[in-house]
């Protein structure tokens, strides 16, 4: 039996990138599918590129600006198939990805992910990788938001657990994650099937602080109950994820605190660098942050030591939608 799957883009003045989004879809080796373009009310030339494709498989829907969230929403309403799968306007899927993702899914709760690398450009700059562990899926789940737009999901499954928030302006997905993973079963396909685009736009210290503040309020209700949540049972381990949260997105003086009331030991080298780099200036912690480094750095030691293909794998899939 083929399953019929709605591939859901949510575009806002995105044509300089959005060819290369809807080649990569229509490049699926798995056929059965449709492309769901909510457009969010772009004014640049996105309506153009979208039309001169003249596939029948594309489905192009334009309205008023409503935002990212309710742009959302309304492709779920709109999709003509039960799962759903996603690409940002801006992004690349591998041609491989539909097909291998539907290969394990199986309930209607199933939440298939796929690892992630970040391009720039046509350069790979590292990659978002999740473990196949429960356990450490959970925490990392905890802490922040990066299994990205990889999922393939049953549509009506969402849809009974709330959508997505139309009140947030940020971290959208990663609200609806911490909704429905603990209903879901996460299912991990360990491969890199998505590229994510990072545009040459700065981040200002102004922008930084305003989604440090919605990331923190949205994690708020779940951190009263990390047992129960995410499974840390031991006060010791609340500590020390409590103390990440304030490291990442809340105060440095607050993490110190949570840190030293679990009594960590200094040869955790990982939390005792931590605490010590939490004295560092906020806007210099920032900047590491936002580059990426520790990713950077190990995704560059991977491919220096020949453990790492995805570049070259990355630039057979751009080769492909030139070809086009």
């Amino acid at each position: 039996m083929n399953f019929a799957i709605t591939v859901l883009v949510t575009t806002y003045n995105c044509g300089v990138y959005i060819k290369q989004a809807i080649q990569s879809i229509l490049n699926q080796t798995y056929k059965y599918f449709e492309l769901l373009i909510i457009d969010d009310g772009s004014n640049d030339n996105t309506d153009e590129i979208v039309w001169s494709f003249n596939d029948d498989r594309i489905r192009y829907i334009k309205t008023h600006h409503i935002g990212r969230s309710a742009a959302l929403n309304m492709g779920l309403q709109e999709a003509k198939h039960e799962l759903i799968s996603f690409c940002d306007a801006d992004d690349i899927i591998h041609p491989q990805k539909l097909e291998k993702q539907l290969r394990l899914f199986k309930n209607e709760n199933d939440l298939v992910f796929t690892d992630t690398a970040v391009f720039r450009n046509k350069k790979i700059l590292y990659e978002l990788k999740i473990l196949n562990d429960m356990n450490i899926i959970k925490r990392k789940i905890a802490l922040h938001g990066h299994f990205g737009q990889s999922i393939l999901y049953n549509r009506d499954f969402i849809l009974r657990n709330g959508g997505y928030n139309n009140n947030l302006t940020a971290f959208i997905d990663y609200d609806l994650l911490l909704r429905i993973f603990n209903k879901g079963n996460i299912i991990v396909l360990p491969e890199v099937l998505y590229f994510q685009r990072l545009r040459e736009n700065s981040i200002s210290t102004t922008d930084t602080m305003k989604k440090k503040h919605i990331i923190y309020q949205v994690q708020k209700n779940y951190f009263t109950k990390l047992e129960e949540n995410f499974g840390i049972s031991s006060n010791k381990d609340q500590l020390i994820i409590k103390g990440w949260r304030e490291f990442f997105y809340g105060g440095k003086k607050t993490a110190r605190e949570y840190w030293l009331k679990a009594g960590f030991k200094v040869w955790d080298l990982k939390l005792t660098l931590t605490f010590l780099l939490s004295f560092l200036p906020e806007s210099f912690l920032d900047y590491i942050k936002n580059k990426r480094v520790r990713l950077m750095t190990e995704y560059r030691i991977n491919k220096l030591f020949g453990k790492n293909n995805i570049q070259i794998i990355f630039n057979r899939v751009v080769e492909q939608l030139a070809a086009k």
